[in-house]
């Protein structure tokens, strides 16, 4: 089934993404559609293990004056994966990437088979009003039988995830995303945190996700109304 370019599947007014190509429907899997967490597998994060310089940063950071998510920011990529209350739509076209976060009404358009990343790359993340979301690096990506991988990488300073932990990010980061379709038709999505700087090992994460019965709709973040609950 050819997809058409100019169609866009949510209410949202989201600013216009211009297409090159079909969908090539036979060439890669199918991971298509609208997703919600898996309540029973998600936030799933292995040991953190700082560098010497890491740790020092962590230990000046205070969370609740420094917290991005104030500023109605993406921490970084692993924030926008790991929020429990929203959806994320993922639509494949023949040279792109589109994913839809509904947390902070983000897209996210991913560039497939390209050569590297370009010397000055641009944030692959805008939000509904077209605002560039350095925190969540620039992406390109490229599949691996049935496994779609994203390489991303210029990210700014931030946190991977600012939800039950917060590990600092530097400029130095480089990200693999590895998304696939289990044998139940679930999105599983691993990812690989490299940061010579903040991490002594890689920080690995994983989520699951179920098809969600509902659309993506509007956030709708605000800084003034934007807080942080202290539990």
């Amino acid at each position: 089934m050819i997809k058409k370019q100019n169609c866009l599947r949510t209410r949202l007014s989201l600013p216009v993404v211009l297409l090159v190509g079909p969908l090539t429907a036979f060439s890669q899997p199918n991971l298509e559609g609208v997703w919600q967490i898996d309540p029973t597998l998600f936030r799933q994060y292995s040991e953190i293990r700082y560098t010497e310089e890491g740790q020092r940063r962590m230990d000046a950071f205070d969370i609740h004056e420094e917290d991005l998510s104030l500023q109605c920011v993406p921490s970084g990529l692993g924030r926008a994966w790991d929020e429990p209350d929203t959806t994320v739509e993922i639509q494949q076209y023949e040279d792109q990437i589109i994913i839809r976060y509904e947390m902070y009404d983000l897209v996210r358009t991913i560039e497939l088979n390209r050569n590297g990343h370009p010397l000055e790359p641009e944030p692959s993340t805008i939000n509904i009003d077209g605002i560039a979301m350095p925190t969540m690096g620039h992406s390109i990506g490229w599949y691996e039988d049935d496994v779609l991988v994203i390489e991303t990488v210029a990210y700014s300073s931030g946190n991977i995830t600012t939800l039950l932990r917060y590990p600092l990010q530097s400029e130095a980061l480089r990200s693999i995303e590895r998304i696939t379709r289990d044998e139940e038709d679930r999105l599983v999505v691993d990812i690989s945190y490299v940061d010579p700087i903040m991490f002594a090992i890689p920080l690995l994460s994983k989520n699951r996700y179920l098809r969600s019965q509902y659309g993506i709709t509007v956030y709708g973040c605000t800084p003034e109304n934007a807080g942080y609950e202290i539990q």
